[in-house]
């Protein structure tokens, strides 16, 4: 790609509602051994509506060249255009009216996306991800994040300077008062009852990107000691991690209060008061981003000699939600009374799910909303098939064939969906959560078992994966 066009292009680039929605093509990914952690996080991006709008705006404008220095965003538009669009309109709503009944079958051939993987073979970032080896989409997710900004960055900042822009992510809040601090990154702020604070800006490119646009929100974390100046250090996340290990965690709603909750830290703070003082952090959530990432941390190491072993447990999830206002920081809090808003409110576009018993092996499938905001597929490799919304909110609970649409094996597919034919009890709803329309608004299915509602759970299967299937990462887009 021509850098000062490319530069441009990102640069020019808006998270907004596209002009134009294309509804896709479905495809499936062919697995040539291992690859399904990378086949589900390609086929999310694809099907997240900001991030194909990036691809097609760069795609338009810039040239594609083998031997560019965006390798990576070359490959990236490259997998975007094997993707037919069967319809186009300016929003979901025109696009539902458009769409023929019939438009809702049509899958395309299934295809190795083979320039991708050679592209991210060639970067170091990757090393630890050989072909053929098991490994965490999340990992995955987060390198292919990481290594698109990075591309994007180095364009813009190498880019003439009428063309290259410095701006933080329009995303993160400005300093709310612009003394200079300590340091250069280091301002002072007036918080609560005019207290001075001394904050500075940790781990964050202050290059803009369409990656920061997209999925890039920011974290405010306050450390109070007794006798001096707070310090509050503001640090980017995408995606933003969860703990759900706490038996207080039901569902995600639960994991984001926890991340907030105050944190007791003695130590020496060099305070006034004295070389053991009594210190607090807490953690807010200082801005949101167009598209969230919710990464349910389910492998942790296990002291006892287990290595990694994965959470099972109940967390639940909805098909939209309001972030509650407690996790927010008092300067988000505030604007939004300012501006007289309410708090951010999302909808659920994806859901990555995790098979097996623990990290070192298992599967990966994917459920995706396509782009006419109705319409659910289930991806696992080359199988495709519909799914209704209150089945994805179930934590991707199989249902009977009979009772739904039936699966849909891509032509040339491989041996098809081993995880098709199980079916699952009904899990009913014995925590009163609210319903969606149609169904179930929050996941119910326990994760390796069904609710019990008091009675003993039947025994199940050791070796059965899909008993094993896990909701690990969450995609969710603003409303």
């Amino acid at each position: 790609m021509n850098a000062t066009s490319l530069a441009q292009a990102l640069q020019a680039y808006r998270a907004a509602a596209p002009e134009k929605l294309a509804f896709l093509e479905p495809r499936g990914l062919v697995n040539t051994g291992n690859m399904c952690y990378m086949n589900s996080v390609l086929q999310v991006l694809i099907f997240c509506i900001p991030f194909y709008d990036f691809l097609d705006q760069v795609g338009k404008k810039a040239a594609h060249s083998f031997k560019s220095e965006t390798p990576l965003v070359d490959a990236m538009v490259m997998f975007m255009r094997e993707f037919k669009a069967l319809e186009t309109a300016a929003s979901a709503e025109q696009l539902r009216k458009r769409i023929k009944p019939e438009v809702y079958e049509k899958y395309g051939e299934p295809f190795t996306p083979e320039f991708v993987y050679d592209a991210i073979r060639t970067l170091p970032r990757f090393a630890s991800m050989r072909r053929g080896h098991q490994q965490d989409a999340q990992e995955f997710l987060g390198f292919l994040l990481e290594g698109l900004h990075d591309e994007c960055a180095r364009v813009i900042s190498q880019a003439p300077a009428s063309t290259a822009s410095t701006a933080p992510n329009s995303s993160l809040p400005s300093p709310t008062i612009a003394n200079v601090g300590e340091g250069a990154d280091d301002w002072l702020e007036v918080g609560r009852r005019q207290r001075p604070a001394v904050t500075r800006s940790s781990g964050h490119s202050h290059t803009q990107t369409p990656i920061t646009k997209i999925f890039g929100g920011q974290l405010r974390s306050e450390l109070r000691v007794p006798g001096n100046k707070n310090s509050v250090t503001l640090e980017p996340y995408q995606p933003l991690q969860l703990d759900i290990g706490s038996p207080e965690v039901r569902n995600i709603i639960d994991a984001l209060r926890g991340l907030t909750r105050p944190e007791v830290i003695h130590g020496d703070f060099d305070s006034p008061h004295g070389k053991d003082v009594r210190a607090t952090k807490q953690v807010f959530i200082e801005s949101v981003p167009p598209v969230l990432i919710l990464h349910l941390k389910r492998f942790q190491f296990d002291a006892e000699g287990y290595g990694t072993v994965k959470i099972w447990k109940k967390v639940g999830y909805p098909l939209e939600f309001e972030f509650p206002r407690e996790v927010l920081s008092r300067q988000t809090r505030n604007t939004m009374l300012s501006e007289n808003s309410g708090a951010p409110r999302y909808r659920l576009i994806a859901v990555v799910y995790h098979h097996g018993k623990n990290a070192s092996g298992g599967h990966y499938t994917v459920d995706v909303r396509r782009q006419d905001g109705r319409e659910w597929i289930r991806i696992d490799d080359t199988v495709i098939r519909r799914v209704r919304d209150e089945h994805v909110a179930e934590a991707g609970a199989e249902e009977d064939a009979g009772k739904t649409d039936a699966r849909k094996d891509v032509p040339g597919a491989a041996s098809g969906n081993r995880f098709l034919g199980m079916n699952d009890e009904d899990t009913g709803d014995d925590d009163g959560w609210k319903q969606a329309a149609g169904g179930k608004k929050w996941s119910s299915v326990v994760n390796g078992a069904t609710p019990t509602n008091g009675h003993k759970p039947k025994p199940q299967p050791k070796d059965s994966i899909k008993d094993n299937k896990v909701a690990y990462l969450l995609f969710y887009q603003r409303i």
